[in-house]
C-alpha cells in the first residue's frame, strides 16, 4: 500500500480481499491532540487492571445484528449499518471511484463514479465467512459534489428489506468532545491479521469535533469502513468511518467519522424513497426539540455492553481493561472526574490510571 508522507497521515479504513490498493484519505486541517485526564479514582487495595488499546476489539457475539458486511464487486470489503430493512449506511468511498491520492482539503475531483448497485452484495452475520447474502443494492444516494472531505457518506437502497434485523436509529444532534461512541465493524483486529469478523469496541472518547466529522483517539482499520458510531448511552447512530492515520495502533492512531446528523435531508430522503413494507415518513422537529430518523416508531435500546463480564486480560474486554478486584477478575473501563461511570461502579486507582470498579 502507498502511504503519502504528510503530516498527520490518514488511510482509508476499507480492506482489499483481492488485489486491490485502496486509497489513502489526509486530513491535514485537525491538529494533532494529546489526551489527558485527571486521576480522581479512590485508592483501593488488591485492585489491578490489564489495559490495552481499543483497536484489538472484541467478538461482537450477535450485539449488533444491524451492522453488516459489504462485499464491494468481490474486491473490496466495507462494513455498513441498517437504518431500515431496504437501507444500509455506509461511507462513500466505501461505493465509488475515488482518486489514487485524496487529500483534505481536496484538490481536484475527488469521486470519479460510482460502483454499480448491483455489485454491492450485502451480508448478515458475525463473520464473513459463512456469512448470509441478504440483498443486493439497487441503487446508491449519496451528497452531491465529486468531494469526500466532509462528505464521505452514502446510503444503499436494497433490492429486498432484510427479515429479522431491527434496524437502528439515526441521530440527528450530533456528538461533543468528551462524548464516548461504541464502534463496530468488520475490520482488521489490528495492523497485522484479517478482516471479516465483526469486532466491537467501547468507550471510545470524541477527541474533536467540526462540522461535518469527529476524531477519535482509538482506530478502526482496514475492513471497517462504513462501519458506525453508536452513541454510547442510547445506541444511535451518530456516524460513519470515513478514514484513519497510517496505523490502526499506536501513539498517531485515530480515526475520522462523518457526522450523521449533517446529512439528515439525505438519510431522511432515503427513508421516505424506502420500498421496506410499511416505513414510517421521516419524522419532522419541533420547534425548540431535536428529532430523529427512524423506521421503529422512535424506540432506542440502550446498546449491550460486557461491563462486569468475566475475563482474564484485557485484550478480552470491548474497552480494553480487565480488573483484578480482590481474586475477582471482570471487564471494566477507564474514568476520571469527568467520565463518570456507570451506576454501580465507582472510579477507583489502579496504577497509573483510574478504572471502574464495582462498588
Amino acid at each position: 500500500m502507498k502511504i503519502i508522507h504528510q503530516s498527520p497521515p490518514f488511510r482509508f479504513a476499507r480492506a482489499a480481499r483481492m488485489a486491490r490498493v485502496a486509497p489513502l484519505f489526509l486530513l491535514t486541517s485537525l491538529a494533532s491532540l494529546v489526551a489527558c485526564s485527571a486521576d480522581n479514582g479512590q485508592v483501593a487495595d488488591n485492585v489491578e487492571a490489564d489495559q490495552v488499546e481499543i483497536v484489538h476489539g472484541v467478538r461482537d457475539r450477535g450485539g449488533d445484528p444491524a451492522v453488516v458486511a459489504i462485499d464491494i464487486g468481490d474486491h473490496a470489503l466495507c462494513s455498513g449499518t441498517l437504518i431500515a430493512p431496504d437501507i444500509v449506511l455506509t461511507a462513500r468511498h466505501c461505493v465509488s471511484h475515488t482518486a489514487s491520492q485524496v487529500s483534505c482539503p481536496p484538490h481536484g475531483a475527488q469521486v470519479l463514479g460510482t460502483e454499480p448497485a448491483a455489485s454491492l452484495k450485502i451480508f448478515a452475520g458475525d463473520e464473513l465467512t459463512g456469512a448470509k447474502l441478504v440483498a443486493r443494492g439497487r441503487e446508491v444516494l449519496a451528497p452531491k459534489g465529486e468531494a469526500l472531505c466532509d462528505a464521505d457518506i452514502a446510503l444503499i437502497m436494497l433490492d429486498a428489506p432484510v427479515d429479522g434485523v431491527e434496524p437502528v436509529e439515526v441521530r440527528d444532534n450530533g456528538v461533543a468532545k468528551g462524548e464516548h461512541v461504541r464502534a463496530v465493524g468488520f475490520g482488521k483486529p489490528s495492523d497485522v491479521g484479517t478482516a471479516g469478523v465483526k469486532l466491537v469496541r467501547e468507550h471510545v472518547p470524541v477527541l474533536e469535533t467540526s462540522g461535518a466529522e469527529f476524531r477519535v483517539g482509538e482506530a478502526t482499520c482496514q475492513g471497517d469502513s462504513g462501519g458506525p458510531a453508536f452513541d454510547e448511552e442510547t445506541g444511535e447512530l451518530v456516524g460513519v468511518v470515513s478514514r484513519g492515520g497510517p496505523t490502526c495502533k499506536g501513539k498517531d492512531a485515530h480515526n475520522v467519522y462523518t457526522r450523521t446528523d449533517a446529512f439528515m435531508p439525505l438519510i431522511e430522503e432515503a427513508l421516505a424513497r424506502s420500498l421496506a413494507p410499511h416505513p414510517l415518513p421521516p419524522t419532522k422537529p419541533d420547534a425548540g426539540h431535536h428529532h430523529r430518523a427512524h423506521t421503529d416508531g422512535g424506540k432506542s435500546q440502550k446498546p449491550k455492553s460486557d461491563l462486569g463480564a468475566t475475563c482474564h486480560k484485557g485484550g478480552d474486554c470491548a474497552a480494553g481493561v480487565c480488573v483484578v478486584d480482590h481474586a475477582k477478575q471482570y471487564c471494566s473501563r477507564r474514568c476520571d472526574a469527568h467520565d463518570h461511570c456507570p451506576a454501580h461502579f465507582k472510579c477507583t486507582k489502579a496504577g497509573a490510571s483510574s478504572v471502574c470498579t464495582e462498588k
